[in-house]
């Protein structure tokens, strides 16, 4: 009877024990909402929710990047638009210079706005991005296009321009040189017109020299196209990535919430119920243990 007396006890107070574990496991979680509070308690899981945690930190990183990649080629693309526009001017006015009607001092005139065409262009191609730095230039801070006094130009760029990443394996050139810009396959474009402006300032009596170099500027109206498609692909390539991160980023959270998340709605029944169970085995082993020999015996 002793024996059986103690082997009641024992599994009485272990079987409460496991119940009050559970109870309070499931509390936490409630509390929490999360089903663990340490890896350890399911090391697997934990392992899949650090590695979850690293994803986070280089999308976090290829977010920024592609924000700065978007902002530096919208730039670049409303700036070659405006560099469009003065070569669509400059090829005008180098169709009229041509014309063999026009007098010597009208081609003069058409001179003098040339001039002015490239020192529009000149600043165009020296614009700062958002942080201050050349938009077309190098790291350097120096100003990307240079003019010098003998009518040619000095662009201070990077020989090639560094890429960032955006995504695992994949990174983007977020800037353009104003070399590529300024430079087609008919030599430099900045060059070329100042050369045609010189020579109508100085008095072209035919028109010789402007229709000498209308396909040169045509060439270099050209590139600056080549150039902004280039740019124009770059900025939906980075849209493309962000919609795909955005859509891989909303997947890991969707699976990383059913890993680690409390069903708050089962484990609220769970708990009830668990409380009951212990409720009731508690009020059985108060019951029990007031059993005696003298009171089994009367």
């Amino acid at each position: 009877m002793q024996i059986a007396s103690s082997l009641m006890f024992d599994r009485s107070a272990a079987r409460m024990g496991s119940l009050m574990s559970t109870a309070v496991k499931l509390q936490t979680q409630i509390a929490t909402g999360k089903k663990f509070t340490s890896p350890s308690e399911n090391v697997a899981v934990g392992q899949q929710l650090a590695e979850f945690d690293r994803k986070n930190i280089d999308a976090a990183a290829y977010s920024s990047n592609m924000k700065t990649a978007s902002s530096l080629l919208s730039q670049a693309d409303t700036t070659l638009d405006s560099i469009t526009t003065q070569m669509q001017r400059a090829t005008e006015l180098t169709v009229r210079a041509g014309n063999g009607t026009l007098s010597v001092q009208d081609r003069k005139v058409i001179g003098d706005e040339l001039k002015a065409v490239v020192d529009t262009l000149v600043g165009l191609g020296n614009v700062n991005d958002s942080n201050g730095r050349p938009l077309f230039g190098s790291a350097s801070g120096t100003a990307a296009v240079v003019k010098n006094t003998d009518g040619t130009f000095t662009y201070n760029t990077a020989p090639s321009l560094s890429e960032v990443p955006i995504g695992d394996n994949m990174t983007i050139q977020p800037a353009e040189t104003a070399a590529r810009v300024f430079q087609s396959p008919a030599g430099d474009t900045l060059a070329i017109l100042t050369q045609l402006a010189s020579a109508l300032q100085a008095g072209d009596a035919t028109g010789e020299s402007a229709r000498g170099a209308l396909d040169k500027v045509n060439a270099a109206t050209d590139q600056v196209s080549i150039v902004q498609a280039s740019v124009g692909a770059r900025a939906a390539r980075v849209d493309l990535q962000e919609t795909l991160q955005d859509n891989v980023s909303a997947s890991r959270e969707e699976l990383r919430s059913s890993l680690e998340d409390t069903d708050l709605t089962s484990a609220a029944a769970e708990f009830a119920k668990t409380m009951t169970i212990l409720n009731a085995t508690q009020s059985s082993f108060s019951k029990l243990s007031q059993l005696s020999l003298f009171s089994y015996l009367r």
